[in-house]
């Protein structure tokens, strides 16, 4: 008896150990199967330590292959799986219990402020903050009613371009204070409820990365780090009404790679020369030069996504920042990523496979974070950027928790928005909102745009008409600088509204309305001007850090929306101590609180309304609880506005509305209604916007 139970041993080893070997010899040939995704999931196979949802497989082994090639999947899969298992086992125990806690959609009731730590509610104004010091204003932004902060760029830099060429993207820049520092913010912010969004740059890097710096050093392995070529390339450059300063590029094999140039005021082409000194078979020293593209600056330099050691490096850097309390990584410069020659570099096919990359190791590691992607691009190429919904499982704490999101990103700003507002703001004219609106296709309804009025960066002009793009310019320019040779314009808010409080109003009150996650940008809310001073000492850095680096400017307009603003501005507007700062402040704070405590606001359809007049601009914003009528007047002079509503909501009332509530200022206005035509009159001042609860 005992023999014949050793005998079924040995046998069942034999057994097992084959069935093993045949599961890999069918991933190591991407059975059809696996890749259409119908076999069942993964748990605890030889190259897996933990569970893996048979959709997240398929796509990582598709997209892998899309971007390294079908030899490679296997082995690139394996190292991403130990990654996150890595990161897994390193998560603090209270983000996997956020992680199994929180809804897979929560990003969409959030209001986003945005500020670079050194900046903003500077104690000495003369003096940048830390981490320390800027902590000290987390009260004042729990008052003001914002849930998300948005820390500009922190990370490790030389600070050529406000932190976004980064030296080490998974260290904080130690005039912050460090690591330590930052941790310390972190936990005070998400003590008092706050949640955390950062940058990813993933484009690019500063020529002071050790990439670079090993390559400069003579060890030319790291050349394979970039795109790189050994002789510049022939090209012609002009300008393109509807893309701006663009250079075709011809290709060794005959191509025409043509690429919009993004800095043309800075740089003459996307190609840095390099020398490097290096060793030749003699032991003799010789220079050889290269050429390193960049796709901004030429001392940021672009990455190269089909080497899988970058992609192995950013999966830990987003490890970093996840494990540390990251709720949502912006993405920057998303579209850039794949630079094949014969193509525009721009929305690749290949980009888009790195992105599900990313995203699926997100879900995997840190399922409670979320991707918001910077694409500054026409509707019908942001779309694509959500990727497809589907629903997936991973295992939190021995749960399974279903998790229903996008393969690509869950949030996109949405820069077709942005321009449409400012252009019916400046003319009176709803129109062009309107249009905007109908060209936009829907997005999946587990993901958000990102709506904005101002940002860290200029207000770009780049996917408008020429007719548009030429009412902004020529309305904006004179209060604020021109960018990009008239493809975009630089200023704050505050100016380009002429510090007109309604106006102000009347701009926040469209952002916290429309359909969307609103971001305000540090110092609009009571009402910051331009800084031209931050400009020329900017420039002046950056020509002090670049010497030996031909640019053919180093002025930059985007610095003057940014620069120090004191915590004492701030503190004070609260209190009342600044007339017109305080008067935005409260505008601003009472806007945040009513759209917080009215859901149609946040997560109601989006209705526009029949009126008589293009600078009547009415919407109705409504859930199955609530129905709130928006309206404003975009006209400096007064309007008796005539709105047709709803059919509904007129049988609803059966014609008995004759007063209705501002939810801004609380007044019960009165409103004549026509039963016949459906017809709604009222009279607003100039710039006026009314919230009217139905």
């Amino acid at each position: 008896m005992k023999k014949i139970i050793i005998k079924i041993f040995f046998i069942l080893v034999f057994i097992i150990g084959n069935c093993s070997i045949a599961q890999e010899n069918v991933d190591n040939n991407l059975n059809p199967d696996l890749l259409n995704g119908t076999q069942s999931q993964d748990i605890n196979t030889k190259e897996e330590y933990l569970f893996v949802d048979s959709h997240i497989k398929k796509e990582l082994k598709n997209s892998i292959q899309n971007v390294y090639g079908q030899d490679n999947v296997q082995n690139i899969y394996d190292n991403i799986i130990k990654h996150a298992q890595t990161a897994i086992e390193n998560r603090p125990l209270n983000l996997k219990q956020q992680d199994l806690e929180r809804n897979s959609d929560w990003f969409k009731d959030e209001i986003i402020y945005m500020f670079y730590v050194n900046q903003f509610g500077v104690i000495q104004n003369d003096k940048d903050n830390t981490f320390d010091n800027t902590k000290e204003m987390l009260d004042y932004l729990k008052d003001l009613g914002v849930t998300t902060l948005y820390l500009l760029p922190f990370v490790d830099s030389p600070m050529e371009d406000s932190g976004f060429d980064v030296k080490n993207p998974q260290d904080v820049r130690r005039d912050l204070g460090g690591m330590e520092q930052f941790k310390n913010f972190i936990k005070t912010a998400k003590e008092k409820g706050f949640k955390i969004k950062s940058d990813l740059v993933l484009n690019h890097l500063s020529d002071k990365h050790e990439w670079f710096q090993n390559l400069q050093n003579g060890d030319l392995s790291y050349l394979d780090y970039f795109i790189w070529r050994d002789k510049m390339p022939e090209y012609q450059k002009y300008t393109d009404e509807k893309l701006g300063t663009i250079v075709e590029y011809t290709e060794d094999n005959g191509t025409i790679s043509k690429r919009r140039l993004i800095f043309p005021e800075n740089t003459e082409t996307n190609w840095r020369e390099v020398e490097i000194n290096i060793k030749n078979e003699n032991g003799e020293d010789e220079t050889k030069t290269f050429y390193l593209y960049h796709t901004f600056y030429p001392f940021q330099l672009d990455i190269n996504w089909e080497n899988p050691e970058v992609l192995y490096y950013m999966l830990d850097t987003i490890t970093t920042w996840s494990n540390l309390g990251v709720d949502i990584f912006r993405m920057d410069a998303i579209p850039y990523l794949s630079k094949e020659a014969g193509t525009n570099a721009e929305n690749q096919p290949k980009t888009h496979s790195i992105i599900n990359i990313l995203s699926n190791y997100l879900q995997l590691t840190a399922p409670s974070s979320v991707i918001q992607v910077e694409a500054c691009q026409h509707p019908k190429d942001i779309i694509p950027y959500f990727g497809k919904t589907r629903n997936v499982e991973v295992d939190i704490l021995e749960n399974k928790k279903e998790l229903f999101r996008t393969t690509e990103a869950q949030i996109a700003y949405n820069f077709p928005y942005m321009n449409a507002i400012w252009a019916s703001l400046i003319s009176g004219d709803k129109k062009y909102f309107i249009e905007t609106y109908k060209k936009t296709p829907n997005i999946p309804k587990n993901t958000s745009w990102g709506i904005f009025l101002r940002v860290h960066d200029e207000l770009t002009l780049e996917m408008v008409s020429p007719e548009v793009r030429n009412l902004i310019f020529e309305d904006l320019e004179p209060k604020g600088a021109g960018f990009r040779n008239g493809f975009g314009v630089s200023g704050r808010l505050a100016n380009f509204l002429d510090k007109n409080p309604s106006r102000i109003q009347e701009a926040f009150g469209i952002l916290f309305s429309i359909p969307g996650i609103p971001i305000i940008y540090y110092g609009d809310e009571v009402g910051v001007t331009n800084n031209f001073e931050n400009a020329k000492k900017s420039a002046q850095n950056r020509k002090n850090k670049n010497k030996f680096l031909k640019l053919l400017s180093f002025f930059d307009s985007r610095d003057i929306n940014r620069g120090n603003v004191p915590k004492k501005l701030f503190y004070g507007s609260t209190k009342g101590y600044y007339k017109f700062n305080s008067k935005i402040y409260n505008i601003t704070k009472n806007l945040i609180n009513i759209r917080k405590n009215n859901p149609a606001l946040v997560n109601g359809d989006f209705e526009i309304l029949k009126t008589n007049s293009p600078h009547n601009f009415a919407y109705i914003r409504k859930n199955k609880e609530q129905q709130i009528l928006v309206i404003n007047n975009l006209s400096k002079e007064k309007l008796v506005a005539e709105i047709t509503l709803p059919i509904n909501l007129v049988l609803k009332k059966q014609g008995k509305i004759t007063r209705l509530k501002n939810l801004i200022n609380r007044d019960n206005i009165k409103v004549n209604i026509s039963t016949t035509n459906r017809t709604m009159h009222l009279r607003l001042s100039p710039y006026q916007v009314v919230w009217l609860e139905l």
